[in-house]
């Protein structure tokens, strides 16, 4: 039997019995006032957050985990989902009038509040006078815990809120002893260590629609009137893109739209799209006190420790959107050793990990422009030239390397020990925005020499395989970085470089180039240039329907080549010298000079473009009514696409087999043929793609005599190509749908639509199938004049 104890209160002093003794406190006044419901108000609008409100009032319910961390960057908004939260578990009836509010400041200059003060802090807010608090911090911990529990036995649920906590050892202390109260703490470290258990809700910045739907209500609190959300939405987005979606950021930018009525929304999102001044331009001067988003950053920036402080400046070294664990081990010098730093970063909400396990790390947008201010104030120390010399360095050998596995001017090297190509390609698919963004960063940093090798070994595999805007971005970086040179020598290359990517782009501009160079290589008496630039402008003269130019053009340049013994230049010449004769209603010969072509491909191991030529001689094929060798020839390029891996062709080929398919009448074996061509383009957010398959599928529906069906797939191909901006695509799109409208005997509606698919053509110049639409207008004004039975089907 234990030792009995004893104890006699007097007057207004009380007795707790906590852990088996018992404690007695002097006499005082009486019970100190409880805080009772001491939460801030909630914010005014909760936008875009549905779906953590609601998972939040989930885990606060009976049953959830007695912790939950709210964790995320510094003014994602986690304080206001926390008040908000809480105020809808009052509304709810969870925990009556015992909601407690601690700001716990765990990102001050001065520490903020302690562990040990926040349990006094809560002792206050529970009716415990200074006076009567027990001497040690563990008898405080001990009574703090003793009237929860003194809670819980009377079934009474407690939630304290606990905002802003920068360590575990401030809310260590706080963690409920019941299952039935709640400690809901926000942090910008995912709080975890031994023994605190706490499930931690990250929160992420705010979806496109949401961001600018709160900057505008920013704007409409201060002027409910203010012209400025409804007559300049647009600029409000892209405000709300410079802001990275962060609400702290949209909240400053807000405000500066309402403390200046005068100011327009687009002459903001000016100021903010020059990234140097942008952290700038996101202050707001509260009565002398900057408030905004680099102030924020920079207490997040004061905890890190020095090296992760290191690692955190040098990641911005890396241009592309995110960066993988590899090169953060090449800009620090850490190797493999740098994942625990990249990990500290997460806890601390400056980096992310996308998707969780895949070692690609990325950096919110402004955070990324705050981490590179401070990378440049500590270049020196941190040995950040060298660290980009090192890292530009890698991207140019791992380029080249694959460069050479593909095999796209030369056969392709393979043996034991080296990737496939399947993976090479998926190396430079996956690496393609930082390559082209490196490619930008080494001419903006004057290592020109660099952006031009690296850019030589890139440009082959963003023509062949289709990434035709970021070879012209990258095309127009390396121009503008050799002409501060003043070498004529590359000057001419990278005119012809940029001649070849707006030629691949459809772009007029493209001839205007390419006669520059074509001066500038004959100026040096380059004949290899020279040859390429006359190549590339027959190339633009067919683009731009001058097929006669463009024939002769080309001879100019297979003359050369032959004349030079260039092999491979010459089959690239032939393929396209035949797609002139094709164009110009040649079309024997054209079948027999890309037999040519492909015979010198082949010999060469050239299987990239091998498939090029086969895909051109098939259309050719096709084109002479050839349809059966034309589909085989198109089998044989789709057998070396699949096994290349290169998923765009494939679809496009898939695409194009079933479009001959379908003109001979029958639809058997399209379907699958362009399901998975649909799939690849879906999936590779390829819209011009898309819409090509869509009518393609209208076509197989109209073949089937489903033409409800086939209307559905043309009014969709409509949108994808009009979204594509694909003009010539719309036309096609338009007059397929033309077709289905008369083929449901809507003759009135057939005949403007191939009115307007006429006008289409006739504004990219293809006068042939502009004067077919008209025909097929009149042909449609005729049935509805004279009602009978009308067929139309549509063939491409």
């Amino acid at each position: 039997m234990g030792n009995e104890q004893w104890a006699r209160a007097d007057g207004n002093a009380r007795i707790t019995q906590v852990a088996g003794d018992h404690i007695t406190y002097a006499a005082g006044a009486g019970p100190a006032p409880r805080a009772l419901l001491g939460l801030p108000d909630a914010p005014p609008a909760l936008v875009g957050r549905d779906g953590p409100a609601k998972e939040l009032v989930g885990l606060l319910a009976e049953g959830g985990p007695p912790v939950v961390v709210v964790a995320g960057l510094a003014g994602v908004g986690k304080s206001a989902l926390a008040v908000s939260t809480a105020h809808r578990a009052v509304e709810l009836g969870w925990f009556g009038d015992r909601v407690f509010f601690l700001s716990l400041r765990g990102y001050a200059p001065d520490g903020g509040v302690s562990g040990p003060q926040a349990v006094q802090e809560m002792l206050r807010h529970l009716g415990i006078r200074d006076t009567d608090m027990p001497e040690s911090p563990d008898g405080r911990v001990a009574l703090y815990r003793a009237r929860l529990a003194a809670f819980a036995q009377a079934g009474q649920r407690v939630l304290i809120v606990a905002d802003d906590a920068g360590a575990v050892g401030q809310v260590r202390d706080l963690v409920p002893a019941a299952d039935a109260h709640r400690l809901l703490v926000t942090s910008r470290h995912r709080l975890v260590a031994p023994g605190f258990a706490g499930r931690v809700l990250p929160l992420d910045e705010l979806a496109e629609g949401p961001a600018a739907e709160l900057l505008a209500d920013a704007v409409l609190r201060a002027w409910p009137d203010d012209p400025r959300p409804a007559r300049e939405p647009e600029a409000l987005a892209g405000i709300a893109r410079r802001c990275g979606r962060l609400p702290l950021a949209l909240a400053v930018a807000g405000a500066v739209l309402a403390g200046d009525p005068g100011l327009s929304a687009g002459e903001l999102a000016r100021r903010l799209a020059e990234a140097r001044s942008r952290l700038e331009a996101l202050t707001f001067d509260e009565g002398g006190v900057p408030v905004g988003v680099r102030a924020a950053f920079d207490l997040s920036y004061a905890r890190l420790p020095a090296d992760q402080a290191r690692v955190f400046r040098l990641l911005t070294v890396n241009p592309g959107p995110d960066c993988r664990t590899e090169y953060a081990g090449l800009l620090t010098g850490e190797g493999e050793e740098v994942r625990p730093k990249l990990a500290a970063l997460v806890r601390a909400s400056l980096l992310t990990e996308q998707p969780v396990g895949s070692g690609r790390w990325r950096m919110h947008d402004l955070l990324r422009l705050y981490a590179l201010e401070r990378g440049e104030e500590c270049a020196e120390e941190d040995g950040r030239e060298e660290a980009t010399d090192a890292f530009l360095a890698n991207l140019v050998l791992s380029t080249g390397v694959a460069q050479e596995l593909l095999g796209v001017n030369s056969p392709g090297s393979s043996g034991p020990g080296l990737p496939s190509v399947a993976q090479a390609l998926d190396w430079l698919d996956t690496e393609r925005p930082l390559l082209v963004a490196a490619v930008g960063f080494a001419a903006d940093t004057c290592r020109v020499d660099t952006a031009v090798e690296l850019a030589d070994f890139l440009a082959p595999y963003l023509q062949l395989y289709g990434h035709t805007q970021e070879h012209l971005l990258m095309a127009r970086h390396v121009l503008a970085a050799v002409r501060t040179t003043g070498r004529p020598d590359g000057l001419a290359v990278a005119v012809c470089d940029l001649g070849s990517a707006l030629c691949q782009a459809q772009d007029s501009e493209a001839t205007e180039r390419l006669t520059e160079a074509l001066a500038l290589f004959r100026e040096a008496s380059d004949r290899e240039g020279e040859g390429r630039a006359l190549n590339l402008l027959g190339t633009s003269y067919r683009v731009a329907r001058r097929f006669e130019d463009a024939r002769q053009a080309h001879q100019q340049a297979l003359d050369i080549y032959r004349e030079l013994g260039n092999l491979h230049a010459e089959a690239a010449v032939l393929v396209a010298l035949a797609s002139d004769l094709q164009h110009l209603g040649q079309l024997e010969e054209a079948i027999a000079m890309h037999r040519r072509s492909l015979a010198l491909l082949r010999e060469l191991g050239d299987r990239h473009r091998e498939v090029i030529v086969l895909d051109a001689l098939g259309e050719a094929l096709s084109a002479a009514g050839r349809r059966e060798e034309g589909v085989a020839v198109w089998e044989e390029a789709l057998a070396i696409v699949r096994e290349l891996g290169y998923r765009t062709r494939l679809a496009w080929l898939l695409s194009g087999i079933a479009a001959t398919l379908l003109s001979t009448g029958s639809s058997h074996g399209v379907r699958a043929r362009l399901e998975e061509a649909l799939i690849v383009f879906t999936g590779e957010g390829d819209r011009h793609g898309e819409g090509v398959v869509m009518i393609n599928l209208g076509v197989m529906h109209q073949v089937e005599g489903d033409w409800k069906q086939a209307l559905e797939a043309h009014e969709r191909a409509c949108a994808l190509l009009d979204s594509a901006g694909d003009q010539a695509g719309r036309a096609a799109a338009v007059r397929a749908l033309a077709g289905t409208l008369g083929g449901l005997r809507r003759f009135a509606e057939a005949a403007e639509g191939f009115e307007r698919a006429a006008a289409g053509f006739a504004a990219v110049g293809d006068a042939e199938r502009e004067a077919k639409c008209r025909q097929e207008a009149a042909g449609m004004r005729e049935a509805a004049r004279r009602p009978r039975r009308w067929w139309h089907r549509f063939t491409r």
